[in-house]
């Protein structure tokens, strides 16, 4: 059979993301797109059919059709094994638009029928947390530095005016924008404190290294964006008392 899938688009192509919470049913989204000019019937196998539920595990996409799967990992299936699972998409062009019968698959020559794997991924839900908060953090800093830029050549513009043109607007909003940046660092110090905690709990309870390297350099990327944020606050301070002088 192809190893590459032509019929079908995949997302995601090869990876199948659910959390590790083994009290709890995790789900992950299979979206699969027609690329074809013409009908594409699917259907859908995992190693591990028990703990896994998912509809449709089969269908019939006409051209540039979209299909979403939602697969569910049951509590049950939560175990040592469960990065082995597997998962394969197989499909067929055909003429009609209605579903294919199990019978009917069985007919198909095999040369025909295209197929894509996907592995399971188990990602610990802490972790995810971590990368979402470090992810908002460096988008925040971007915007800052690009905001520091702006105020940076409204001074250059203002410092030939003479001191009753200027406009105070732009040092009211630094005003403003100073006091959010202190409450927000305040609030950033406090999440990075919990997570220092959590961190500390999970090292000595969990038995996956990987996971523990990855939050430790998450917390660690926490501390240096809260090490930066203050010198920004300090040069904008600075700024708003040169302009307001």
């Amino acid at each position: 059979m192809p190893s590459n899938m032509q019929l079908l688009l995949l997302e995601p192509e090869c990876r199948l993301h659910f959390n590790k919470t083994p009290m709890t049913s995790s789900t992950a989204t299979l979206k699969l797109s027609n690329l074809s000019s013409g009908n594409v019937a699917f259907k859908i196998k995992t190693t591990a059919p028990k703990a896994y539920h998912y509809k449709p595990g089969s269908g019939t996409l006409t051209p540039n059709e979209v299909q979403e799967v939602q697969i569910i990992l049951q509590p049950h299936g939560h175990d040592e094994n469960t990065i082995a699972h597997r998962f394969r998409v197989q499909a067929v062009p055909v003429q009609s638009c209605e579903d294919v019968s199990r019978e009917q698959w069985g007919e198909f020559p095999k040369e025909t029928i295209q197929e894509q794997r996907l592995h399971v991924v188990l990602e610990d839900p802490t972790v995810v947390d971590l990368k979402v908060k470090y992810d908002e953090l460096v988008q925040y800093t971007s915007m800052l530095e690009k905001d520091k830029k702006k105020l940076e050549e409204q001074q250059a513009q203002t410092a030939t005016i003479t001191p009753p043109m200027r406009d105070t607007t732009a040092v009211d909003d630094l005003k403003v924008k100073n006091g959010e940046l202190v409450h927000y660092t305040s609030m950033l110090e406090k999440d990075k404190k919990k997570l220092e905690v959590e961190l500390a709990k999970r090292t000595s309870a969990s038995d996956s290294g990987s996971c523990d390297k990855l939050q430790m350099v998450v917390v660690a990327a926490l501390g240096f964006l809260l090490a930066y944020l203050p010198k920004l606050i300090f040069e904008r301070g600075a700024h708003a008392r040169s302009t307001n002088s």
